[in-house]
């Protein structure tokens, strides 16, 4: 007998099959985008977005063609400007990271991204109050406030803030959760990891490492609560001279998705009409702004994570209105040193000025970093050349840039010989220096950063932490024997010889900008070579494409 003959569906089977499939993906796409609060198309959008990337930095770039790397960049930077926009949310930081990355990145993503900052759209007023509501057992704004504005003055990527005053009479922030945030953030850091582990599999850099640490901090700025504490422990750190201010948080109005803040009146810290309309220029607050952020890294070692222009506003200062006064905002993300790394951290900026290789390698060494010279680049955001003349000193030309990107990807992978020994601290650490120098820049460098930092990194070294509760001791007037060791004498001497000749070459260099202006010619100072530099050559440099 002949073998039977296997059973064919019938091609109405299949039919339905087929639409049935379809009609069930539809129906999921569906309730996704209406019901779902977007969390799987969101991160699809994002997926896809990375495979194309991928695809077109792998294979797309001509090194025959001159632009070819110009249109991927803008090709590039266009679809991750879309996907950030359209998804919105955790999304809307990850563009103004790029944004705030203008040494790094080429211009074709800083000029698109710098629009991110205001474009996180607002929910509508019925969300809000329903967020309100569910937080303070069922009351509505206007029970538990005197006045409520539901019409929000700030729209970020997780909260909006709505202006408000309180049963006794005290003008306040009230910032609300978007209500889509607590149910996206699971499956958002979800798809971050796998994209994370997913780049460094194929670009061969290592980089999953520093997802546990993004995604802890990530879940405590999602959490209001963490952000009172945060504000009321940065108060506490703060100088006494009362240029630098955190607004008072409402307790008692504060919830996980609810944060009741004092109200601050104030300008940006990149308005420079507002300011100049205060009698301030902007070099006086810049030194202010860096001051303050050098003095959280360097002496408290709890450090604002995200001090983008929106959350540092200037104003006044009201016990004496002829100063200025800086006020910080957003409180969510921070970073907690230990004792440890704060000092560490000290003692490598400290032996970076004075060009201490052998310091400056035992820490690199201890943090399992191995090229303690490229390191020593990123942290200081300038070359570091301890061979040659001073760092801050020596004349910048295009060929250091660019010898300094010349076999940058190997650099890269052997940079981090062990990450289990990398200080966490370093990731959100570093976003905070990359925004105020971004902030400075933008201004057209009125500070000396690197020299305000590296003068607090001094202090650091050998002043206690005052949040660590115990009281600061400093070595110069205070010692065992009631007199001041000579080897620290003579380092301070030295360390403040170096700092008052940078700061001379520093204003000899500004006069030389402005005589250069007033006859029609422009200088550029290093920050700008550096992008430039970067942003031709970067990507020949990583070995993008193989």
């Amino acid at each position: 007998l002949p073998p039977p003959t296997p059973s064919i569906p019938a091609p109405s089977m299949i039919r339905r099959l087929t639409l049935g499939g379809c009609g069930c993906l539809a129906t999921a796409h569906q309730y996704d985008t209406w019901l779902g609060d977007q969390v799987v198309n969101r991160n699809l959008r994002a997926v896809w977005a990375a495979v194309l990337t991928t695809y077109d930095y792998k294979f797309r770039i001509d090194p025959e063609v001159p632009d070819s790397l110009s249109r991927v960049h803008s090709r590039v930077a266009r679809r991750w400007f879309d996907v950030c926009a359209k998804n919105g949310g955790l999304y809307i930081k990850l563009g103004q990271s790029c944004q705030q990355l203008n040494h790094v990145l080429p211009v074709e993503y800083t000029s698109l991204f710098s629009k991110m900052f205001d474009s996180a759209p607002p929910v509508s007023n019925q969300s809000i109050r329903k967020v309100f509501s569910e937080d303070f057992d069922g009351k509505s704004p206007e029970e538990v406030f005197a006045e409520f504005d539901p019409d929000p003055i700030a729209s970020a990527s997780i909260a909006q803030v709505h202006r408000a005053t309180t049963r006794d009479g005290q003008r306040v922030a009230v910032k609300i959760q978007k209500p889509y945030i607590e149910r996206q953030i699971p499956w958002d850091l979800t798809c971050y990891r796998f994209l994370v582990f997913a780049l460094e599999k194929i670009f061969d850099l290592p980089m999953y490492w520093t997802v546990d640490s993004v995604c802890s901090s990530i879940h405590q700025e999602a959490d209001f609560r963490v952000e009172a504490s945060n504000a009321e422990k940065a108060r506490r750190g703060l100088p006494s001279d009362s240029s630098a201010y955190v607004p008072h948080v409402h307790d008692h109005l504060t919830t996980k998705r609810v944060l009741t803040m004092e109200w601050i009146d104030g300008v940006r810290m990149t308005d420079v009409e507002g300011q100049s309309k205060m009698g301030f220029s902007n070099s006086k607050i810049m030194e202010l702004v860096v001051r303050t952020f050098a003095e959280q890294i360097f002496l408290t070692g709890f450090i604002h994570a995200d001090p983008h222009p929106g959350n540092v506003l200037v104003r006044p200062d009201p016990g004496d209105t002829s100063k200025p006064q800086v006020v910080l905002l957003d409180h969510g993300l921070y970073v907690t040193s230990s004792e440890k790394f704060r000092r560490e951290y000290c003692t490598l900026w400290k032996s970076m000025v004075l060009l201490d290789t052998d310091t400056v390698q035992d820490v690199c060494s201890a943090w399992g970093v191995a090229d303690s010279e490229f390191f020593a680049s990123m942290q200081l955001l300038k070359p570091y050349r301890p061979h040659k003349k001073a760092i801050h000193v020596a004349n910048t030309t295009i060929d250091d840039v660019l010898k300094m990107q010349i076999g940058i990807k190997e650099r890269v992978k052997n940079l981090l010989h062990d990450t289990r020994l990398v200080p966490r601290e370093l990731i959100l650490l570093g976003r905070n220096m990359n925004i105020v120098r971004s902030c400075n820049k933008a201004l057209g460098s009125p500070v000396n950063r690197v020299a305000v930092m590296a003068y607090y990194a001094n202090r650091g070294t050998y002043y206690s932490n005052p949040l660590a509760g115990s009281p600061s001791e400093n070595w110069l007037t205070a010692s065992s024997n009631g007199a001041m060791p000579w080897t620290k004498a003579y380092s301070e001497m030295m360390f403040r010889a170096q700092l008052f000749f940078i700061s001379c070459v520093y204003y000899s260099t500004k006069i030389w900008q402005h005589l250069n202006e007033l006859m029609g010619r422009r200088c550029r100072n290093f920050e700008e070579l550096l992008e430039e530099g970067i942003a031709q050559t970067i990507e020949a440099k990583l070995e993008l494409r193989k």
